[in-house]
């Protein structure tokens, strides 16, 4: 069967907006995921559980997701594309590098804190057994981390805030640093590092790196 040629110059037509039920539906069903997930272990969740918790039927999650892989597929993307956005912020934040080094641990901070269920289920895959698990480049965390350190470091050195120094150096000590306080809150067994602990750590640290010193502050 021939289609009739568009006439010149039109364009298709727009793709309709996303439905907002369906939009609200795949989130209760990401967010019940990673709940189950994060108890139980991709291997041991059902998707009986994850449906009931999300107060929806299995074949709405298959229309959705396919299957409890694509399900956990799309709980791993939607971690990475929350980050990557976050670094996005982080480089385009005007200020010094201290005020953007520091803003960009803050920053991290808050969403881990969000996101703790998560977080916990990313780490435990990446560190459990490859068997069975979906294919994800769990490095894509990393390299958004190190490219907006690096980049804001290469900021400073231009401006000549930091000592010379390769910049993937000072990239990695301070991905060091901000991933050591960020995975204490992964664990109840841990003291959590606060938000200010946070600060005053950096503050420390970038006293070594920087070629300005701010003023010390009161320990508490």
């Amino acid at each position: 069967m021939h289609h009739a040629p568009r006439p010149h110059g039109t364009t298709a037509a727009p793709a309709p907006p996303p439905d907002p039920d369906d939009l609200r539906t795949r989130e209760r069903l990401l967010r019940a995921a990673v709940n189950v997930f994060d108890r139980k272990g991709y291997a041991a969740a059902s998707t009986r559980e994850i449906v009931e918790r999300a107060g929806v039927t299995k074949p709405v999650l298959y229309y959705h997701f396919g299957s409890k892989e694509g399900l956990l597929v799309e709980v791993l993307h939607e971690g990475a594309r929350r980050f990557a956005d976050a670094m996005a912020r982080a480089v385009e934040r005007p200020g010094t590098t201290r005020e953007r080094l520091v803003a960009l641990g803050e920053d991290l901070y808050a969403l881990f804190q969000e996101n703790v269920p998560a977080v916990r289920l990313a780490h435990a895959l990446f560190l459990g057994p490859a068997e069975g698990v979906p294919r994800f480049d769990f490095t894509t965390f990393d390299h958004s981390l190190q490219g907006a350190l690096r980049r804001i470091v290469e900021d400073g050195l231009a401006a000549g805030e930091v000592h010379p120094a390769r910049p993937d150096d000072v990239a990695l000590a301070l991905s060091g640093v901000i991933g050591s306080c960020a995975a204490r809150q992964l664990h109840p067994g841990f003291d959590p590092v606060r938000v200010d602990d946070l600060r005053r750590i950096l503050d420390m640290v970038l006293d070594g790196i920087l070629n300005t010193r701010q003023p010390a502050g009161e320990l508490p």
